[in-house]
């Protein structure tokens, strides 16, 4: 996730960096820039553009191999015929209740709509990202059905999941939040404010939320900090402090922003890792 809301449908890094940092080359720093890249008229046009033509597919930039899925564990996990846990890339499914939990909202039609792609496709191809294995030896990738639609893609754009960029797997990043953005403004699925974000003040619970606060502290030491509403740490590693900038990062002092991810406890105290400047947005 990136910057402010109304500039979502382009990566919200190149809004943040628009806002704290003058001159196209510096610009570039946080997100990278192209021949095409658009300016607040020509982003009103293509997005009335998109409004009216297909979305552009994620399609598959390595050789795929064909797989059978023999059962749906969730709407982001399957397990293939041959054994293998395959987690989807790029996206984080809402839970489905487990050892008497509650299920939580979207996570049974999740798995749902996982299980009819899955079954009226004539063949399914797995793509591999970067990272082929995560820590609980879960294989990582993409899945597409024989027309070249991509899973990912068709869950965000039905809000049916969060799109998540975890490095290294980021080939898929830069389509798989505009799917998201489109998901998202037709106010679908979790987007629909059944799910709303949690106020950092208010944080008691771990695991995957969306946390808003204003900004109470900024470090930029060897790992980069923000304090939001002085009760949790987002912190970013310096391993991943190439994807944005020190002067953005430190204009973030009393903003007020929205961060996505894992929330866990580290010293007695609540954190969240940032990672890419998918998983902030300032509001």
């Amino acid at each position: 996730m990136f910057a402010f809301r109304g500039s979502r449908k382009a990566l919200r890094a190149s809004a943040l960096s628009a806002v704290f940092i003058s001159g196209l080359s510096a610009f570039c720093l946080v997100a990278g820039c192209s021949a095409d890249s658009e300016s607040p008229q020509s982003t009103t046009q293509s997005t009335t553009q998109s409004s009216i033509q297909k979305p552009n597919r994620c399609t598959p930039f390595a050789k795929t191999q064909t797989v059978r899925v023999a059962s749906v564990y969730d709407g982001d996990t399957l397990t293939l015929s041959d054994g293998r846990k395959v987690r989807l890339v790029g996206i984080n499914a809402t839970e489905i209740g487990r050892d008497g939990q509650p299920d939580q909202p979207f996570s049974r039609l999740a798995q749902k709509e996982v299980s009819r792609f899955v079954h009226q496709a004539r063949r399914i191809e797995l793509l591999l990202d970067a990272q082929t294995k995560d820590h609980y030896g879960r294989w990582l990738g993409h899945l597409y059905n024989e027309a070249g639609e991509n899973l990912e893609q068709y869950l965000l754009q039905q809000g049916l999941a969060y799109h998540v960029a975890i490095p290294p797997n980021l080939t898929l990043a830069k389509c798989l939040s505009k799917a998201e953005q489109r998901g998202r403004d037709a106010q679908l699925g979790v987007w629909d404010d059944s799910i709303p974000p949690v106020p950092a003040g208010q944080l008691n619970q771990g695991g995957f939320q969306r946390v808003q606060g204003r900004v109470t502290r900024v470090q930029t030491a060897k790992h980069w900090r923000l304090v939001l509403d002085n009760n949790i740490t987002v912190i970013l590693y310096s391993e991943h402090q190439h994807r944005f900038t020190k002067m953005w990062f430190e204009h973030l002092q009393g903003q007020y922003i929205e961060v996505q991810g894992w929330v866990y406890r580290s010293k007695g105290n609540w954190r969240i890792k940032l990672e890419t400047p998918y998983g902030i947005e300032q509001l």
